[in-house]
């Protein structure tokens, strides 16, 4: 449980709700950006690193990324959230946070991440957000949260995330898991990790995109330019991941599963035409599951699952679009 005295302290700080500086007048401090960067105690071995950023005048909205993004938005999505972007702190209040992992073996699925975001939420007094924007993991994550906590939401929009993984995609994520542990029981999680993600960003991307990037008329030239990449990018990546956040958000990954009769809200579903993780047929599925609340929104880009961190030039506009409508506003494009 927690104390209901540090829920007010926290609130009261968070949302610069103490004294005015001198000749300051009460209302000042509601209109300028500010950030506040907070840990949560959940239970003994759980805390929740959590980032809100923006006018406590605005609306506010939560957005989360894919397994590697943090509450450091405008780091991992600058385009978006930075000072040009549909979720600027201009415009918006933002809350983000760090995926948690217990300390101990628990793993945490995806409702649990939905419900340690209320547990914030609770933590800074805030009963509703306006908004809540997802992308990967975090339109899955975004699901979960309007399934449950219904009365805390006004508006979805849900990037490349569907209510469950697909056959395929769970395939893909069960060998990544494999190679981890089999490389950690031999001394080296690093290299498993490395490995794991060379094999992940395989299926972010779309063939057609690695095929006009790679393609030389030399076969060795093409080896070469492919092994330098995935070496690359696995080695980066295994530099700031540890092996037991990789299996425990992975594994949460593949046991997701949202009613979608459950998701009461306002939902925006944004698919990417390239896109085979999270395919549009199966957005089209969830779509008609949710009903009348729900519509499609189409993205060509040819960046597959990454489209919202690399397309961000369509993204943008029709972010903007879809925030600009008020809660509960109905519509058809």
């Amino acid at each position: 449980m927690l104390n209901q005295t540090a829920i007010g302290k926290a609130a009261e700080v968070a949302f610069g709700r103490s004294r005015p500086r001198p000749g300051e007048s009460a209302t000042a401090g509601r209109t300028r950006p500010r950030t506040v960067d907070r840990t949560l105690e959940l239970d003994g071995s759980t805390q929740v690193h959590y980032r809100l950023s923006g006018k406590e005048s605005s609306p506010l909205a939560i957005v989360l990324g894919g397994i590697s993004a943090d509450r450091q938005i405008e780091r991992w999505w600058p385009e978006v959230t930075g000072a040009r972007g549909a979720l600027s702190s201009n415009r918006f209040q933002r809350l983000a946070i760090d995926w948690p992992v217990p300390e101990n073996d628990r793993r945490m699925g995806v409702d649990e991440f939905a419900d340690s975001l209320t547990a914030v939420l609770d933590a800074l007094g805030i009963a509703r957000v306006a908004a809540f924007v997802g992308a990967s993991f975090g339109a899955m994550v975004g699901l979960a949260f309007a399934a449950r906590h219904p009365d805390r939401i006004g508006r979805l929009i849900a990037i490349s995330g569907a209510h469950r993984s697909t056959p395929a995609a769970t395939a893909g994520r069960v060998i990544q898991r494999r190679i981890i542990e089999s490389l950690a029981s031999l001394g080296n999680p690093a290299r498993g990790i490395a490995l794991a993600r060379s094999l992940a960003l395989t299926s972010y991307r779309p063939a057609g995109l690695l095929d006009k990037r790679f393609y030389s008329t030399d076969p060795e030239q093409t080896l070469a330019c492919i092994e330098q990449y995935l070496e690359y990018n696995g080695t980066s990546f295994a530099e700031r991941f540890d092996a037991e956040r990789y299996l425990a958000l992975s594994l949460a990954l593949d046991r997701h599963c949202v009613d979608p009769g459950s998701v009461h809200c306002r939902t925006e579903l944004i698919g990417v035409t390239s896109d085979h993780l999270v395919p549009i047929s199966q957005l089209r599925e969830l779509a008609g599951a949710i009903g009348i609340r729900a519509r499609l929104h189409l993205v060509d880009s040819p960046y597959g699952h990454d489209a919202f961190l690399k397309s961000t030039g369509l993204l943008n506009p029709l972010l903007e679009r879809l925030l600009a409508k008020p809660d509960g506003e109905h519509g058809h494009e």
